[in-house]
């Protein structure tokens, strides 16, 4: 098993406290919080600190190993069973029904953490980076069926340069898509050097071709997008969902949702017909970003913003 003390000592949580602030623990009732992406578990071990002994705390993550890992970090600080633990794995584009599974329908906070762990970028037998010559794999959940290599070696041309564009908007998309194409009429690709190889430019074009297919093979966007439509009708009034974004498509997203849910009408007739409600009022005017101690301290959280909201209805 892999050392706690040495992925402790890589893993650095982004705008950790700026989350932990934003809990609001209740006395006279059960807190139902639920953490969506819990990676490195460094949010939740916060977290638990601040419950009651009758409340709940729900983890979601795809990756078993990550689960199995944090089991083993939170059960010691969950002393004598302090709190309830639900461990579910799955990815949160499940969340309203794997939480029916567990005959619960509201919850009064919920977070989400939206980028890979050190864990993942850091450990060759994850697949991740094109830093190592490792498997093209990506996938974060195993049992699920499509790899990197998969969408490498059977996307058509104009698929693979959508996806560039889509996710990343490379201005090498063009080229790089041709390049994968032609390159495996002779041979297919099975390694991330594989593939580094072919793409020209500097590394922030190869890191960007690298995100791009691993959002395809986790659908991430849909996956969140229909994930945090769920989580605002589970909230109960008054409590908060909490999301920090790594990529400008995610927190676009999140910014769009969020938005929408604080319109009483949708649509676009003379007189309303939609029939929606706002749901939400935006606490986060402009997004939470680190201060530059902490982008100084580790440098993967630059790019990171956190919006939160709170439920009204």
């Amino acid at each position: 098993m892999t050392d706690l003390k040495e992925i402790e000592s890589r893993h650095i949580s982004v705008l950790l406290d700026e989350l932990v602030d934003s809990i609001n623990i209740t006395d006279e009732k059960k807190n139902i919080i639920v953490d969506c992406t819990l990676w490195m578990w460094w949010h939740a071990s916060k977290i638990i600190k601040k419950m009651n002994p009758w409340d709940v705390f729900i983890w979601f993550d795809a990756d078993i190993q990550n689960l199995e890992l944090a089991k083993i970090r939170l059960d010691k600080i969950n002393t004598n069973n302090k709190i309830e633990i639900i461990l579910i794995n799955s990815n949160f584009i499940n969340l309203k029904d794997e939480l029916e599974k567990k005959w619960i329908n509201k919850i009064t906070w919920i977070y989400y953490d939206l980028w890979l762990s050190s864990l993942h970028l850091d450990e060759a037998d994850r697949w991740f980076s094109f830093m190592l010559n490792w498997p093209l794999d990506m996938r974060l959940d195993k049992s699920s069926w499509k790899t990197a290599a998969d969408i490498i070696n059977g996307y058509t041309q104009a698929n693979l340069r959508e996806i560039f564009m889509k996710y990343w908007e490379e201005p090498w998309s063009n080229k790089i898509s041709a390049r994968i194409v032609e390159h495996r009429k002779k041979e297919k690709f099975k390694t991330t050097t594989d593939l580094s190889e072919i793409i020209p430019g500097w590394p922030k074009t190869k890191s960007r071709i690298f995100q791009a297919i691993r959002i395809e093979v986790n659908q991430e966007l849909e996956a969140i997008e229909t994930s945090l439509k769920d989580a605002i009708k589970l909230l109960e009034k008054n409590w908060k969902i909490f999301v920090i974004s790594f990529h400008s498509l995610e927190d676009r997203i999140t910014k769009h949702i969020f938005k929408k849910e604080t319109k009483d009408c949708i649509c676009t007739d003379l007189i309303c017909s939609c029939g929606h409600k706002k749901s939400l009022k935006v606490l986060t005017k402009k997004p939470i970003i680190p201060t530059d101690e902490e982008i100084k301290e580790n440098s993967r959280s630059r790019s990171a913003k956190a919006r939160c909201a709170e439920k009204i209805i």
